[in-house]
């Protein structure tokens, strides 16, 4: 039986995909100082620590020291701690906007296929370059193929 958390869980990551990838797009970080702005009654951006605290404006700083941290999401680690998804994006150059904006395009269409299909790319290259051995046919023969990993090897000794 599937339950609410079941079907909400890769929407909400289909959505915050689709938040990284246009902020990438964008060039924006997560920003980590707010000021109070009086006449908007809202917090605001502040460009840098330095901004925020000279600005004469009531400042506070949105990330704290000990927590874990998006440098494009902020407090959202859902990409952040995605293996797949990050060895994908490795690939790409970080100032390279156009790619970023073409990727975007993509998961402004479809945030859900792109996410499973970036997942797996992001999986064929984290199997691309490590280093395990694999099976050549699946067969038996194949696993103890390997020196050291037959019924009676030393090795486990």
């Amino acid at each position: 039986m599937t339950t609410a958390a079941d079907v909400l869980e890769p929407r909400r990551e289909a959505a915050a995909l689709r938040r990284y990838v246009r902020e990438r797009a964008a060039g924006r970080a997560a920003p980590e100082w707010v000021t109070y702005d009086d006449r908007l009654r809202a917090w605001t951006v502040a460009a840098s620590e330095a901004a925020a605290t000279t600005s004469g404006r009531g400042w506070r700083r949105v990330r704290q020291s000990s927590e874990p941290w998006c440098a494009v999401l902020g407090r959202d680690l859902t990409i952040a701690c995605d293996d797949a998804l990050q060895a994908a994006f490795v690939a790409l150059a970080d100032d390279d906007l156009s790619a970023w904006r073409r990727l975007f395009l993509d998961v402004d269409r479809d945030p859900s296929r792109c996410l499973s299909n970036w997942r797996a790319r992001g999986r064929r290259l984290l199997a691309a370059v490590s280093g395990e051995p694999r099976a050549a046919d699946g067969n038996l023969a194949a696993r103890f193929a390997v020196r050291g990993r037959g019924k009676r090897s030393l090795a486990g000794v």
